[in-house]
């Protein structure tokens, strides 16, 4: 008992004894931990932003412009006389080895469509451009294209917007030689006015091949079989 006396009042005489200044931080090591902060610099933004360091890893790039999308070229399709060519040829033979007034009066038609159909060929394109389908008239040696009126069958302009077909087909179907081109549009209002849909044939005076491509290529609607 006397023992743990003795250590426990040289405990607290030890304590009493050691200066207030023994537990101050010294000068020389308060300029020693500022000069360290500084050195490390601040954990945050100075705008006291917690999330300041994440916004250097989203900036600070060069923005590379993407490639525009390249817009598809104008295109006029080329006539083809093929249809001219078959009438022709039909009409000719009824009329020269026909043994019957019936038979070149049918022969004599025929001659005459295909004289129609060379002609229409000759001086009809149709136009497709960056919104619309169109027929327009070609003139002179170098085929300068100018508006070809209005249509005589249902009225208004002959240019119809991608957007408004329904259906486009040539028929006979799957011929070699399609007769008759065929598609419907929203565009034109009827006469009662009413926009359900206006049909269209034109006599195949044009390569079929490069209309379907540039229905299909302009995103006409079809119905599919």
């Amino acid at each position: 008992m006397v023992s743990l006396r003795l250590l426990l009042s040289s405990s607290l005489a030890l304590l009493q004894a050691t200066p207030s200044s023994a537990f101050a931080t010294s000068p020389l090591s308060s300029s020693r931990l500022v000069e360290r902060r500084q050195e490390v610099g601040p954990l945050f933004a100075e705008d006291n932003n917690p999330f300041g360091f994440v916004q250097g890893l989203f900036s600070g790039g060069t923005a590379v412009a993407q490639p525009k999308t390249p817009a598809i070229p104008d295109v006029v399709v080329d006539s083809d006389y093929t249809l001219a060519a078959v009438f022709a040829s039909i009409g000719l033979s009824s009329v020269f080895l026909g043994h019957d007034i019936f038979t070149s009066v049918f022969g004599g038609l025929f001659v005459l469509l295909a004289t129609l159909f060379a002609v229409q060929a000759s001086r009809i394109r149709f136009v497709f451009d960056g919104e619309a389908f169109e027929l327009k008239n070609a003139s002179g040696d170098d085929e300068q294209l100018s508006d070809s009126g209005e249509n005589i069958v249902v009225g208004g302009a002959n240019r119809w917007k991608y957007e408004t077909f329904v259906n486009y087909e040539f028929f006979p179907k799957g011929s070699p030689v399609p007769i008759l081109v065929y598609f419907k549009e929203t565009q034109t209002v009827k006469e009662d006015g009413s926009n359900d849909g206006q049909i269209h044939f034109f006599p195949a005076i044009a390569n079929c091949k490069q209309l379907e491509e540039q229905f299909a290529l302009r995103g006409c609607a079809k119905i599919r079989d």
